[in-house]
């Protein structure tokens, strides 16, 4: 009886956070997958997944992004993007990444005949607003000033601007993502509370929280079942950043901040805090940026994506679970004597 052959994925951002779990995935499936990584990039993870194959490149490259994306690919995941905190001065380095990388890929997945495009997008470039739930009829964010919003949703731009050149793309748009491989996000909210960093309060935002490996599995989902030209919103259940907080503190059994400052409050206490680090010679974590970030209020409904991917929606106790097994499996935290085993323990970054 005749095998099928295994599908082929070219996977940008595949180190990354979001990219490892989706690396993950595709490597249980049967794919194999060709992953672009840039020279020095940690690829412990995914390096002996069965059917991976690490391509040296980079986003920002377009002949490394040539000689790396194979012809015919079945499927280009686009994971790839500027997420990181970046100083406020270094905010418009984004555009190269975000809408310049995204274009040279359309263009080369484009030219090298790929099957479907799948870009990894954000809830936030819908028009969000306290008291309103993003879906996919939202309008886009025209008037954000954000960097990265701004970025992210030209990107969007060159994703469409392909499509109607003959691309097959979907477009996904994940809310606030928690789980394992999680380096440098919200797993900092673990350390700081493990380490016993005395927090007052925490900051006004709220939004809807969405798993990881749920996410992932929603990207092959889009390539199996997702409708070309669509969007689909990855959300979960609707938390507030004291929410979050509460919950680390229970798995970790620390104590944590017990209410809410209004925005007003948070947004001068971020401001006296930029100040007391620039008379240091210091860069604050709370920068413009990241400042409005933790007051936003984005809320989403991810129906569609139920009804049309399969996508399955976590608790939050599932999702900071799971991040909480990856960083003990990891070292990054001290096991406690009941932690079951982490799932993604043997790839562990």
């Amino acid at each position: 009886m005749p095998t099928t052959p295994a599908r082929t994925a070219f996977v940008t951002g595949a180190t990354g956070f979001l990219g490892t779990t989706l690396v993950e995935e595709l490597s249980a499936a049967g794919w194999t997958i060709h992953c672009l990584r840039r020279k020095g990039s940690d690829v412990a993870a995914i390096a002996g997944l069965p059917g991976v194959r690490l391509e040296l490149g980079d986003i920002l490259d377009r002949a490394s992004i040539e000689r790396a994306m194979p012809a015919g690919v079945d499927a280009v995941f686009h994971a790839a993007g500027s997420v990181e905190n970046l100083p406020h001065a270094r905010e418009r380095e984004r555009y190269a990444i975000n809408q310049g990388g995204t274009r040279t890929l359309v263009e080369v997945a484009l030219d090298k005949g790929a099957g479907r495009f799948i870009h990894t997008s954000t809830v936030l470039t819908r028009a969000f607003r306290k008291g309103v739930r993003v879906d996919e009829s939202s309008p886009a964010n025209p008037t954000t000033t954000d960097h990265y919003i701004r970025s992210k949703l030209l990107a969007e731009e060159e994703v469409l601007a392909g499509g109607g050149r003959g691309l097959d793309a979907v477009i996904l748009h994940p809310s606030a993502i928690f789980g394992a491989h999680d380096k440098a996000t919200w797993s900092r909210m673990f350390s700081e509370v493990h380490r016993g960093v005395w927090i007052p309060f925490m900051p006004p935002g709220e939004l809807s929280a969405s798993h990881m490996r749920k996410v992932a599995l929603a990207h092959l989902a889009a390539f199996h079942r997702g409708r070309r030209g669509e969007r689909y919103v990855l959300g979960g259940p609707d938390v507030t950043l004291l929410d979050v907080v509460s919950e680390v503190g229970r798995v970790l059994g620390r104590p944590t901040p017990r209410w809410r400052a209004p925005a007003w409050l948070f947004r001068l206490a971020a401001a006296a805090d930029r100040l007391r680090c620039a008379l240091r010679g210091a860069e604050s974590p709370l920068n413009p940026h990241t400042t409005d970030t933790l007051c936003y209020h984005c809320l989403s409904d991810s129906s569609k994506a139920v009804r049309e991917l399969g996508y399955d929606p976590s608790s939050l106790a599932e999702m900071l679970a799971d991040c909480h097994r990856w960083m003990v499996a990891t070292g990054r935290l001290p096991a406690p004597a009941h932690l079951a085993p982490c799932p993604a323990a043997a790839h562990a970054a």
